[in-house]
Formats: C-alpha cells, structure tokens, sequence
C-alpha cells in the first residue's frame, strides 16, 4: 500500500487541557474510535494522498520556496464544533479563528498542489484540529458547539507529513518549512 501524505501545522502544546477536558466531558473515547495522541494533532492544509519518491521531492522543493513568501502569523483556537450530524457527529475539533494569512497559505499550498500533483480539494477549507473521529455507535449524542477563551499561538512553520496507519504516533514529519521571518 502507498503511503499518504498532507500539508499541516502542528498543534500547539497550549490546546493539550482544552482537549483532555472535552474528551472527558463529552466521553468521547466511548464515542469514537480514533483519538488522535497529542502529538498527532495538527490542522491540515491539505490532504494529498499518495505520493511517488519524485513528486515526493519536487513538492518538497516548491514547499520551501513558497514558505520563504510567507511570514510567520498568529492564530488562536476557540471553541468545539464538527463535522456530521448534531446527534452524531463523525469528527469532533477544536475549531481555528479565521486568519486570512493562514487562508492565504493554504490556498498557495492548494495552488502547489493543483499545478505539480492534479489534485484538487475536494472539500472547502476549514481550519480545525481534530480530536475525534470514526464513531463506534449509532447512539445519539449530543456534541455541543461552543466558544471559550481563545488559546493563541505563533504559526511559524508547516510540514509535510506521512501517515504511518500502524503506528503512534501516526504522522511523521518528513519536511518542515520555517515561514520566512520578517527580520530576515
């Protein structure tokens, strides 16, 4: 089986309370089958899917260069949402502030992408992180969408990942791109 691979940014250590709290109050474990481990948690840019060794290495190149046209931002996380139906989400995140610099990245990523692989998005971008998914129940439950004190962090670097299915953590990062610092 080929390896898949995706754009993303790494979540910060500073959400990790925020996510024990919202798995323990909402029982997810008992919900959902894939809780991400802390070190899995991430928000994607974009998701490519397989990928050969060349098309490995050419985006790679066209990566690094377009984070050296891209400063470094900040973002915050600020409340819980999902994806699915309200009585039985099929993810659950910690949702991401809008932030047109971190819409300006990803469409670039999405443009790299589109030009180098012929891959399109196939679903509209919404910045989240996610911390469940894959239900194990057909039970309704309720997952509220809520805000709470937003948790602020410097995006100053993205990566290019490869999903390892059989292992934990599952995404290494082969490459990471530090964003061009504005003193530099």
């Amino acid at each position: 089986m080929n390896s898949h691979y995706f754009v993303g940014i790494k979540a910060p250590l500073s959400i990790q309370s925020q996510v024990v709290r919202y798995r323990e109050t909402l029982q997810l474990d008992q919900q959902y089958k894939v809780l991400p481990v802390m070190e899995d948690l991430h928000l994607t840019l974009f998701f490519i899917g397989a990928l050969t060794d060349q098309q490995c290495h050419l985006l790679n190149e066209r990566l690094a260069t377009l984070a050296m046209n891209h400063q470094p931002f900040p973002l915050s996380i600020d409340g819980l949402s999902y994806f699915g139906s309200p009585t039985g989400p099929r993810v659950v995140y910690l949702s991401v502030e809008p932030s047109n610099q971190l819409n300006l990245l990803q469409q670039s990523i999405a443009n790299i992408v589109s030009e180098l692989l012929l891959i399109e998005a196939t679903n509209p971008f919404t910045p989240h992180i996610t911390i469940a998914k894959k239900r194990k129940t057909t039970e309704d439950s309720v997952i509220p969408i809520e805000k709470f004190t937003k948790v602020d962090f410097a995006t100053e670097q993205f990566s290019l990942y490869k999903i390892h299915p059989a292992k934990t953590p599952k995404y290494e990062a082969l490459f990471t791109y530090s964003l061009k610092n504005s003193s530099g």
